[in-house]
C-alpha cells in the first residue's frame, strides 16, 4: 500500500491528499484525477480486448500447444512480431470475423471502444474533437465524450463501458465458431485456341 501510495502521488491521482491543495483549485484538480483514471481504464480495457483479439488470430493461424510453449519457437515469436504486432484492433477484428461467427452488436462494442480509445489517446482533451461536436449535445457550451449516449467521464458512462467490455472479454473467452464456408467451385479450364 505504501508503494501504491506513493506512485499515486508521482501520477497526481491522490485525491485523498486534496485538502493540501488550494480551496481554489480542488474542484479542477479532482476533475483532472478523474479524467486521469478513466482515460487509463479505456487504455487498458481496449488493450486486454486487443490482446484477446490478437490470440484468437494466433489460435487459427499457429494452433497447437500453449502460448508459452509456442513463445519458444522461432516461428511463433516471428508470427507475433512482424504480423500481430503490425494489426491495429480493426484490422484484427475485420480478419475474425471472416473466419468466426462475432455477432454484430459485439463487433459494435469492439468499434465503439476502439474510437473511444483513439480519442483518449489522441488528444488531451477528446471533447474538441469534431466527433463530439454535434447536434445532440445537451448544450453548446458544454461538449461532453459520449459513450453510448452517457458522458464517459461520469459514473454512469464509465459503468456502461466496463459492461460492454466485460461482455466482449465473455464473449472472447468462451471461443468463437468457425464460419461454415461452401466451397468455392473449380471454373473448367479453357485451352487456349
Amino acid at each position: 500500500m505504501k508503494e501504491l501510495e506513493e506512485i499515486a502521488d508521482i501520477v497526481r491521482v491522490d485525491y485523498w491528499n486534496i485538502l493540501q491543495w488550494s480551496p481554489k483549485c480542488r474542484t479542477t484538480v479532482l476533475e483532472v484525477i478523474k479524467r486521469q483514471l478513466i482515460r487509463g481504464e479505456i487504455v487498458t480495457q481496449y488493450t486486454v480486448i486487443d490482446d484477446w483479439l490478437a490470440a484468437a488470430v494466433c489460435r487459427y493461424f499457429l494452433p497447437g500447444n500453449s502460448f508459452i510453449d509456442q513463445w519458444k519457437t522461432q516461428r511463433f515469436r516471428r508470427f507475433n512480431y512482424f504480423i500481430i504486432e503490425r494489426l491495429y484492433l480493426t484490422q484484427k477484428l475485420a480478419l475474425l470475423k471472416d473466419i468466426y461467427v462475432i455477432p454484430k452488436a459485439i463487433a459494435e462494442k469492439i468499434e465503439a471502444i476502439n474510437a473511444l480509445r483513439n480519442a483518449m489517446a489522441h488528444a488531451f482533451f477528446p471533447e474538441n474533437l469534431r466527433a463530439y461536436h454535434s447536434k445532440t449535445q445537451t448544450s453548446p457550451d458544454k461538449t461532453i465524450v459520449q459513450y453510448k449516449g452517457e458522458d464517459i467521464f461520469s459514473a454512469t458512462g464509465v459503468k456502461r463501458f466496463a459492461e460492454d467490455c466485460g461482455t466482449i472479454t465473455d464473449f472472447l473467452k468462451k471461443g468463437m465458431k468457425r464460419r461454415k464456408r461452401t466451397p468455392t467451385p473449380v471454373l473448367p479450364t479453357v485451352a487456349p485456341a
